[in-house]
């Protein structure tokens, strides 16, 4: 009876390990608020770019918000630097480049100032506490932000 007994103990505690929680780091949802100048930023992206070299994370701005899955978000613990971008029409068109032609294409500028997205000093580190990965953004084309 004993030598039955040891198989299902050992079945059951291997279980028990496979079921118990992920430890350490883990991707984390984040979301927040931009404006610029005021405004809610209409359309454009917000990237967590990985000090350490970690894969970045990136999410869409719609209506001066967004808001990045944990499945897809940034890992927490880690520190990133992050970068706005919303490229608007300037109402000028350029011929399409494509091999066959079709619609003229829509010229588009940044309308973030540089210090936000290719010169960004924000960084922001992600709490293992989800509740905490609330970053809004209130940026001024003078190059401030609260």
């Amino acid at each position: 009876m004993k030598r039955i007994a040891w198989p299902f103990l050992l079945a059951a505690l291997v279980a028990l390990v496979g079921c118990s929680e992920p430890t350490g780091p883990r991707t984390m949802r984040v979301w927040g608020d931009v404006s610029l100048d005021g405004k809610p930023v209409e359309q454009g992206t917000i990237t967590f770019d990985s000090i350490d070299g970690s894969a970045p994370a990136q999410a869409e701005i719609k209506d001066g918000r967004y808001d990045l899955p944990a499945a897809s978000g940034p890992v927490s613990e880690k520190t990133y630097k992050i970068r706005i971008n919303a490229p608007v029409k300037t109402g000028k068109t350029v011929p399409n480049v494509m091999p066959t032609g079709g619609p003229t294409m829509d010229v588009l500028a940044e309308s973030i100032p540089e210090k936000f997205h290719a010169k960004s000093s924000i960084q922001k580190t992600i709490s293992p506490d989800a509740s905490k990965n609330e970053f809004s953004f209130k940026l001024t084309k003078a190059g401030s932000y609260e």
